[in-house]
Parts: C-alpha cells; sequence; structure tokens
C-alpha cells in the first residue's frame, strides 16, 4: 500500500508539473505567474481592425504598415507623421479604425480599456508611483497632437500641453516634471525641441532646440535623459542614434550608437533599445555612457518598442509574426520568449 501511495502521489506531482507547463515550458519556462501584474498600457486594435489597417496600408501604400514610424526625425517626415503632409490622407483613412489605449494586466491576460482617453491615443509613460499616465491625442486643437494626463485617483484628465506645436511624446522627471518633445510647422523651415515642464504643464527649461528628439525618456535615479536621432539617409538599414544629456539646458549630448526606442531600467543602469542589423530588429542592452552593449538574448525573433517591468525583470516588446504587431515578454536575461497577446494588433506598450 505504501509503494502504491507513493506512486500516486509521484504521478500527482507530475500532473500538476505537467500543467504548470503548459503555461512556461513551451515559452522557455516563463510561466505568467512569475510576471509582475503592474499593468502595460499600449494601443490595441481588435482582430477585424488590425486585419482591415493592414488591407488598408498595403493597398494605399503598396507596403505593409509600420507603427514604428515615430523613428523619422526630419520636419517633413514628421509633418508626414502628424498627417500634415503629402501622407495626410493615409493617415485620415487608418483613422477610421482607431485604436484603443488598453490597460493589460500581464500575468491575467486581462484588458481594460481606458475609456478616459480617446480613440488613437497613445500611451507614453507612468508617473513613479504609477497613480498617473501621460499620452498623446490629437482630438483638441484643431487636431494638433498634444499630451495630457490621466489621474488613477481623481479619475481627471489634465491637459498639459497646448498648440500651435505638435507636443508628440514625454516622459516624467524625477520631481514630477514633465519631458515633452514638441515640433513646430508654422515657421518656413519648421522647428523642433525639447522641454522640460511643470506638473501644471508650465514651460520651467527650454532643453534643445533645432533637432526632433525621439523618444525622450528621463533616467529614474538621475538627471540624465535618453533621446532618438532617426535615420534621414533612406538607406536599407536603419543608422538612427541614440543621445543621452543632461537635464539641463546647455551642453552637447554623447552618441551612444545606432538603434532606436530607447528606454531606461527602473535602477537606471541599464538603456535597453532596438537595433536593426542582418536578420531584422533585435533587443540590445547598454550602460548610460554606451559601454558593455550587448544582445538581450539569443531570440529569433524581430524585436522592436521595448518596455522594462516596474520591477525589472522582464520586458515587453512588440513583433511582427504574420503581418500583425503582436505584445511579447521575455526575461531581462534575455531567456523566456513568450507572447502575450495572440489577437489583434498593438503598438507603443508603456510598462
Amino acid at each position: 500500500m505504501r509503494g502504491r501511495s507513493n506512486f500516486s502521489v509521484s504521478l500527482g506531482l507530475l500532473v500538476l508539473a505537467f500543467l504548470a507547463c503548459l503555461s512556461g515550458c513551451a515559452s522557455g519556462g516563463l510561466g505568467l505567474g512569475e510576471i509582475s501584474d503592474a499593468p502595460i498600457a499600449l494601443v490595441y486594435w481588435d482582430e477585424a481592425d488590425a486585419r482591415k489597417r493592414a488591407d488598408l496600408m498595403a493597398n494605399l501604400t503598396g507596403r505593409p504598415q509600420d507603427q514604428n514610424r515615430l523613428g523619422v526625425a526630419h520636419i517633413d517626415a514628421v509633418a508626414s507623421l502628424i498627417g500634415a503632409g503629402q501622407e495626410a490622407p493615409v493617415s485620415q483613412q487608418l483613422a477610421r479604425y482607431p485604436g484603443r489605449i488598453v490597460l493589460l494586466n500581464a500575468r491575467t491576460l486581462e484588458k481594460t480599456r481606458l475609456e478616459a482617453a480617446p480613440p488613437n491615443a497613445r500611451p507614453l509613460a507612468w508617473s513613479e508611483d504609477r497613480s498617473r499616465l501621460l499620452f498623446n491625442s490629437d482630438h483638441l486643437d484643431g487636431g494638433i497632437g498634444q499630451i495630457y494626463e490621466y489621474d488613477f485617483g481623481t479619475q481627471e484628465v489634465r491637459k498639459l500641453t497646448h498648440g500651435p506645436a505638435y507636443h508628440l511624446e514625454g516622459d516624467y522627471g524625477l520631481r514630477g516634471e514633465v519631458l515633452v518633445n514638441w515640433v513646430s510647422l508654422r515657421e518656413a523651415q519648421g522647428k523642433a525641441g525639447m522641454d522640460i515642464r511643470s506638473e501644471s504643464g508650465a514651460q520651467l527649461i527650454n532643453l534643445m532646440e533645432g533637432q526632433f528628439p525621439v523618444a525622450p525618456g528621463w533616467s529614474p535615479t538621475e538627471d540624465l535623459i535618453v533621446y532618438g536621432q532617426a535615420d534621414e539617409s533612406g538607406g536599407a538599414r536603419d543608422q538612427s542614434l541614440i543621445l543621452v544629456r543632461e537635464a539641463k539646458p546647455g551642453g552637447d549630448a554623447q552618441p551612444l550608437g545606432r538603434g532606436r526606442d530607447a528606454v531606461f531600467t527602473p535602477d537606471g543602469r541599464w538603456i535597453v533599445f532596438s537595433s536593426q542589423g542582418p536578420r531584422g530588429w533585435r533587443l540590445q542592452r547598454m550602460r548610460p555612457d554606451g559601454s558593455a552593449r550587448k544582445a538581450l538574448g539569443q531570440s529569433v525573433l524581430s524585436a522592436r518598442s521595448p518596455a522594462i517591468s516596474p520591477d525589472g525583470k522582464h520586458v515587453a516588446y512588440v513583433s511582427n509574426e504574420g503581418g500583425f504587431d503582436r505584445l511579447y515578454v521575455r526575461r531581462m536575461d534575455g531567456s523566456g520568449d513568450r507572447i502575450l497577446l495572440g489577437e489583434g494588433s498593438v503598438a507603443f506598450p508603456a510598462w
């Protein structure tokens, strides 16, 4: 009887191990239970609208839709991106199928729509205590994109920037400031730059002017800003640069090397970014001074738009598999790729 009992216990343990493996082993052992339940804010299209958008883009331009086009830095290219240039009709037709900001619990895979954010809004950054979310929307100011803040405690939306300049991206600073980039199309040559603003949106410091700084982010541990300077060569391989600079006027930016979509880890020790190589887009990481650059894992998946979990243990990213941008996650040691959303299409995750 004791032998049979031991056999039953062993069989039970094997069954439990098998069930646990169903959620993790096929993904390099990455189980959902180990992932932070802090929500990922992202733009989401359901399966039907994702297919309609993909077909529309292919018909209008002859090329697949690329959610990562916010890599362009030339003023004319930015104008096309925000619907004020030659490709404005494309943007207007794609707006027929608007994405919505949803909050995804990566542990339970539950999606909750952020009703306070208008259609086609884009999440940008969480405050340190995760009580507020920055997002961009062009639903006011005559369609000129501006930056807003949603307060989860009061359920209020605050408008932080105003036209006539377009304010497209931003991040929170160490003391509650808000970092924003901007582009103005009123001048004959166009102008662009980056500002630091107070919590209420009042301008405090004009950091730079002349170029469009892509996806600016503020280190969570020091007054250091990382941003992109996009490739304007039109070559086959992306030559975009990642730069860092102090969060104060004056001084030169330091180029760290090629790449885009740069984000700091929560401890400020690393910058994670996307880099295009001969086999496509891959995640890499480096120190804030550009040293110790290396691949973040050996995955063969295309990987863009990294977003780091608040505990620093995982990185979510967008991979285009089968013609649609899906959301994946892997550990920060590079192991355990796992798809989080296998239906619909996503863009711009912020964790």
